[in-house]
């Protein structure tokens, strides 16, 4: 069935999710874009975006409408006119996955209005998004906001997806008052480690897959390092070493980086006011600062809200 008008949410998301770089993915309940899409007469794809200061709202150029665009394309669909606003929920380069909700969502409307159920369509479309942003077509914070829960990308050539549900427990998210873009993040990456750091990531990927299986949180977060970005990738984002500690101290499970940064993510069943605080000041401290943070859990993907 076709529609003449769709809305949907769609989630930010984790990249990477401890050992799993460019692999691993988990989806946060909130915050959320918000997208919805209308068929309009002509041959015009017009775009708004609100909540947010300087995205584009050139269709090609834009990831929501550049994802919703090739997922038409894909589908031989004949009428080009539509209407889109995307309501931003996330900062831009905040390193919470704010371009892969918006190219999911985009995918995701669009598949709304054509009736069109297969999803692995809309994640190729939804990862185009992506590439137009990042200039690397990489699937883990598409596939966590697509999918939800924990998503990991099993084989890259064919783009299979696994989802596993996650365990219940709190994310602490701290956003820096300041913007890494992923392009840049992708470049200060060596192009080969050593062999032994790539055996110690392969060994903590397949506890992190184990762990999350058996919804056993402490062994999720032992598994939580890395040693193929986070170390090249840390001294981009001022005062991390001391965030981290700081949010232990606090009683956090484990911490990390999300995405390409410059987000810094906590995982923890209890004391999330404390950490978050925690994490608060050790940035103001230790860099000088400002910042943004919030506490979420493990969420279920983006939605269709409404398709008449």
């Amino acid at each position: 069935m076709r529609f003449q008008k769709a809305e949907v949410s769609s989630p930010a998301s984790i990249a990477n999710f401890g050992p799993g770089f460019d692999s691993f993915g988990l989806c946060l309940a909130s915050p959320v874009d918000r997208i919805s899409i209308s068929r309009v007469d002509g041959d015009e794809f017009a775009v708004k975006v609100e909540g947010a200061q300087g995205l584009t709202e050139k269709a090609e150029e834009n990831t929501a409408s550049y994802a919703a665009l090739k997922l038409a394309e894909r589908c031989e669909c004949e009428h080009k006119g539509f209407s889109m606003t995307i309501q931003k929920g996330m900062k831009p380069g905040s390193g919470i996955g704010s371009s892969a909700a918006s190219s999911v969502g985009g995918a995701v409307a669009m598949a709304a209005l054509l009736g069109v159920r297969d999803k692995r369509l809309i994640l190729e479309a939804a990862a185009k998004g992506e590439e137009l942003i990042s200039g690397s077509r990489h699937f883990d914070n598409v596939a966590a906001a697509l999918y939800g829960g924990f998503t990991f990308v099993s084989d890259h050539a064919s783009k299979s997806i696994v989802r596993i549900e996650p365990p219940e427990f709190e994310v602490v998210v701290l956003l820096p008052e300041i913007e890494i873009r992923t392009a840049d993040a992708r470049e200060i990456l060596p192009k080969s480690v050593p062999m032994a750091d790539a055996v110690e990531n392969l060994s903590w990927a397949a506890g992190m897959v184990h762990s999350m299986m058996k919804k056993d949180l402490d062994a999720i977060a032992h598994h939580m390092n890395d040693r193929l970005a986070i170390p090249y990738r840390q001294g981009l984002v001022p005062g991390y070493a001391s965030v981290r500690e700081s949010a232990l101290n606090a009683g956090a499970l484990a911490v990390s980086i999300g995405g390409s940064g410059p987000a810094v993510f906590a995982i923890a069943r209890e004391k999330t006011d404390r950490i978050q605080q925690a994490m608060v000041e050790a940035l103001m401290s230790s860099a000088g600062l400002e910042s943004e943070s919030f506490v979420t859990k493990p969420g279920t993907g983006a939605k269709v809200l409404s398709a008449t």
